[in-house]
């Protein structure tokens, strides 16, 4: 349990949901709702995504970009060591319809696919509950230039075609999205 005088921005990021909703408690003068992304980056599984659903139910925007790294929870949430895909698939849908910039650039992670595409921590074989989220979202810009590869500005494409072999089902449902469009939009329990 926080330890009494706990604020809300250090309970998010590494606290319980129990604890996040003391601080909060003890400190109406702290806005709380800036605190998403220390909660996506919660190293707890279980915690990272009650503290975030807490944060969306009470009314945290999911929209809102931090001013210095020019990031949003869609980095955040997709640059992390390690994950709960299926819950997290649930999460990133409530992101994207609330908001979030699936096409943001950031200087430090690029786009949010290319952030996910350069997390070597992301098991392709178990990202179908985030890639079903993904490829369901209308207004992916596939060209925008993300990288530079063999010395030539590279696209979000081109990236993905290049790590095919390593992100097989990501470069797949990328081709089925460019020549189809978006998939159904995944119905989570």
């Amino acid at each position: 349990m926080a330890e009494s005088g706990a604020t809300p921005g250090g309970v998010a990021g590494r606290g319980t949901l129990d604890d996040f909703v003391k601080a909060v408690a003890e400190n109406p003068d702290i806005d709380w709702k800036k605190y998403l992304f220390w909660a996506l980056g919660n190293s707890d599984l279980v915690s990272r995504l009650e503290i975030a659903n807490w944060m969306l139910d009470h009314g945290a925007d999911p929209a809102q970009i931090d001013p210095r790294g020019k990031i949003n929870a869609l980095h955040v949430l997709l640059t992390q060591r390690e994950h709960d895909y299926p819950g997290e698939g649930k999460l990133l849908q409530r992101l994207l319809d609330g908001g979030a910039d699936i096409n943001l650039k950031a200087s430090k992670w690029n786009v949010p696919i290319q952030a996910m595409l350069d997390n070597r921590n992301l098991s392709d074989d178990l990202c179908a509950p985030l890639y079903d989220v993904i490829f369901s979202h209308p207004g992916i810009d596939w060209d925008v230039i993300v990288r530079q590869a063999f010395g030539e500005p590279a696209s979000l494409k081109k990236s993905v075609e290049l790590a095919a072999k390593r992100r097989p089902e990501l470069h797949r449902r990328m081709c089925e999205y460019l020549e189809k469009g978006p998939t159904p939009r995944p119905v989570f329990d």
